[in-house]
């Protein structure tokens, strides 16, 4: 087979091409029953390299590995992304709520007001849709829904406030969005969002956390949306790190998973931290307890320290 070449496999096929490389497999109808639900691409081939090596160009597996350790990380991620989406929502909501508040005290509640082009700043952007133009286009057609809370304000007050128009808009739309906000609706958010106190950083730089934060937030949220793989995912979006920032282990090492937790426990609303941590750190002391051997790796990816611990 040539590498422009993709062949149609039987499970049955699958499970003897594993077999064939070294993958020990105690379990066939387990095995067929998981490939058969998840998918072979879902399962074996995004979730085998810590566990593979290469012999004269040809994927074998490392002695004892077997189909369940495979499996079992797949669980691991699975769980880890159903909880950044369970947690960015959670932060969504927030934002939105902040957001909004910051819209209303500045530019008043009528959607002719708020929505003007000269509230905000415009900046050149790679995709149109996320310009000042684009977003308010957006903020525009999302009134006209026919869905409530949004149909029933402006059928019945003719005015729709932000804190009811932003409901009916995308996690990206808003994020965005506030990155097009003039330093003062920028601070008003971020102070919000922050305890300023016990960060001791100058605004400008509070603002560029946010900013930071809330992108590296929605990347998360995408990738978990789109069944990408999480628990070793590194981030495109970059984090700027402001050298006066008094929270203990922000450094340039800190990236990946463990950057995503640090920086939601900055916010002062914890609850999408906890969850988010909750489930990395029940997931992880279950894979470990089955796969003590996985330990360094995954403490190595996540750049935490693992203590396995017996989970009931």
């Amino acid at each position: 087979m040539t590498n422009d070449e993709i062949i149609y496999t039987t499970i049955e096929q699958q499970i003897e091409k594993l077999i064939k490389q070294n993958l020990i497999i105690s379990d066939e109808e387990f095995a067929k029953s998981q490939l058969t639900l998840y998918g072979y691409s879902n399962l074996i081939k995004s979730y085998r390299d810590p566990y593979i090596i290469n012999i004269n160009g040809k994927k074998t597996y490392r002695s004892g590995v077997t189909f369940e350790q495979i499996y079992s990380l797949y669980i691991l991620d699975k769980n880890l992304r159903n909880a950044v989406i369970a947690s960015t929502l959670d932060l969504e909501e927030h934002i939105k709520a902040i957001a909004a508040d910051v819209i209303g005290k500045s530019f008043g509640t009528h959607q002719n007001d708020y929505l003007k082009f000269k509230n905000y700043r415009d900046k050149k952007r790679r995709k149109e849709r996320f310009s000042l133009n684009g977003i308010l286009e957006k903020l525009n057609l999302a009134m006209d829904t026919d869905k409530n809370p949004v149909l029933h304000y402006r059928k019945e007050h003719e005015i729709i406030p932000p804190w009811i128009l932003l409901k009916n808009v995308y996690f990206s739309t808003i994020v965005n969005f506030i990155s097009l906000f003039k330093a003062n609706e920028q601070e008003l958010v971020a102070t919000s969002l922050y305890d300023i106190s016990s960060l001791n950083i100058p605004l400008k730089e509070l603002r560029q956390l946010m900013m930071d934060t809330l992108f590296i937030c929605l990347e998360y949220r995408n990738l978990a949306a789109h069944g990408g793989r999480i628990y070793n995912y590194i981030c495109k979006s970059k984090l700027r790190i402001p050298e006066s920032l008094n929270v203990p282990l922000y450094t340039e090492n800190i990236h990946g998973f463990s950057q995503l937790l640090l920086l939601l426990n900055t916010i002062n609303y914890k609850s999408p931290f906890e969850h988010l941590h909750k489930m990395i750190d029940f997931e992880v002391n279950r894979h470990c307890s089955l796969f003590p051997q996985d330990v360094t790796y995954l403490g190595q990816v996540l750049n935490i320290n693992i203590v396995p611990t017996c989970v009931v």
